[in-house]
């Protein structure tokens, strides 16, 4: 049994091909229990910048002496096939420092979101530069606190892109050129998670958990507000993606926040359910069979994987893993959960428990950048930029 993605073996976004760390595919028994063998490992710099694959390549960034590289690695060697540098400062600030946005791939070409908000646009298979915009000078953007480190999103032609202008937070820019489509009027305090597609009542659209709002865009109408609601954590620190079922909507933070459930089907955002104690400050979740499955931590709470029933907030299992904070995918039936500490965890997830099947110390150092799953192989990283690629084929 071997790992197969009906996504053509990609992991082309952050957060996978369905932006919720889920993807087609199986795991063996066996690499679960014994542990996947180590294909190769690199020094890629410092950063939270997790792993994009395509075309039998792997993607990421890192910073070396106030310098940023956009890596591109052959993911079955680890060959480095091009790379990118240009300066950027590291900026640590109470964590290591280095790019918190993903690089993002789209057909023949590789985007890249630096902190200071350098977005540029790459040949994949040469590294060439297309195209170079700057967040802050060409649409006088708010860079937050921490740096931009919300991924870019590719809906149809445009990436949108959250540069927080003060004539609008969401802008729309043509894939291939980099120019402007639309932008939303609508303004706001930048926040650290990517916009979130889904679908609100027949019209595509956009949720954005922006520093003190989450926000609900309609792409059919130029980012056109659907809704808002006030969310207000400190430092702005809203940084794990909303996830949709129906008319529901998850958000979740640190710092004493927690996470709520929102009905977003009224004239005004509805709180249905809400826990402090239940906090995510930049974990990932995703929906399964009406449940939310993630983990659950922050710095000062006991990481958990957790199973919720999204629309009553009833917590059906949780599953101690070390550390306070991880993240987690779903391949096939099979999660997979990295957690700050280097270790991986294997799991199935069922309705009434959360059984391991498997759990293995990978890297040695604190692991905040999400695990990434393509072409067959497993890419972890820590923030100081030691990066390994496990084999998830028998």
């Amino acid at each position: 049994m071997t790992v197969g993605f009906a996504t053509a073996s990609t992991w082309s976004a952050y957060l996978g091909p369905n932006g919720n760390g889920t993807a087609e595919g199986e795991i063996s028994e066996k690499i679960q229990k014994e542990g996947p063998k180590t294909l190769w490992k690199a020094k890629i710099g410092t950063g939270c910048s997790s792993f994009t694959t395509a075309q039998g390549r792997a993607f990421t960034v890192g910073n070396i002496d106030d310098r940023d590289t956009l890596w591109c690695f052959d993911a079955q060697t680890g060959k480095v096939l091009w790379k990118k540098t240009y300066d950027e400062k590291l900026a640590p600030k109470f964590y290591d420092g280095g790019p918190g946005a993903t690089p993002i791939v789209d057909g023949d070409l590789v985007y890249n979101l630096s902190k200071s908000g350098r977005f540029s646009c790459h040949d994949l298979k040469t590294g060439d530069e297309k195209w170079v915009i700057d967040f802050q000078k060409d649409f006088d953007g708010n860079m937050p606190t921490w740096g931009y480190s919300s991924s870019p999103v590719v809906y149809g032609e445009v990436l949108l892109c959250l540069p927080c202008a003060k004539e609008g937070s969401l802008v729309a820019l043509d894939k291939k050129t980099g120019k402007e489509v639309w932008r939303s009027t609508h303004t706001a305090r930048p926040g650290y998670s990517a916009p979130v597609l889904y679908q609100h009542e027949g019209k595509d659209a956009a949720a954005v958990f922006h520093g003190r709002t989450l926000v609900g865009y309609d792409l059919s109408k130029k980012g056109k507000v659907l809704y808002e609601y006030d969310w207000r954590t400190p430092y702005d620190v809203n940084a794990s993606n909303p996830q949709v079922l129906g008319n529901l909507i998850h958000i979740s933070s640190g710092y004493g926040m927690g996470y709520a459930v929102l009905d977003i089907g009224k004239a005004k955002p509805e709180l249905v359910h809400r826990d402090r104690d239940r906090p995510m400050i930049f974990q990932n979740c995703f929906v399964e069979d009406g449940d939310l499955i993630g983990c659950f931590g922050d710095k000062r709470k006991q990481a958990e994987l957790y199973r919720m029933d999204f629309k009553t907030g009833k917590i059906r299992w949780t599953h101690e893993v070390p550390g306070s904070r991880g993240s987690t995918a779903k391949i096939g039936d099979t999660i997979v959960a990295l957690t700050e500490t280097g270790m991986v965890v294997f799991g199935k997830a069922g309705l009434d428990q959360f059984t391991e099947t498997g759990r293995h110390q990978v890297l040695k150092e604190l692991c905040w950048a999400p695990l990434a799953i393509g072409e067959g192989k497993l890419f972890a990283r820590t923030n100081q930029g030691e990066m390994v690629c496990l084999d998830l084929k028998n």
